[in-house]
């Protein structure tokens, strides 16, 4: 099963993340490459303060 990154479409690969190779198929699991993963919880980090706006408690819910 290939391990691909949903954002930027890398394919996980013994030796780490590589580019994805055109005509390979089989069974895809997605996921987040590692670089992708921080910047996606610094983005949304980001938006949760913003949000938050200084409150005491995170509004998840809201």
């Amino acid at each position: 099963m290939q391990t691909v990154c949903c954002v930027c479409q890398k394919t996980k690969s013994q030796t780490g993340w590589i580019h994805r190779q055109a005509g390979k198929e089989g069974k895809i699991s997605h996921g987040y490459c590692p670089d992708c993963f921080h910047r996606t919880m610094e983005l949304a980090q980001g938006w949760l303060l913003a949000r938050n706006n200084g409150n005491q408690g995170l509004a998840l819910g809201r």
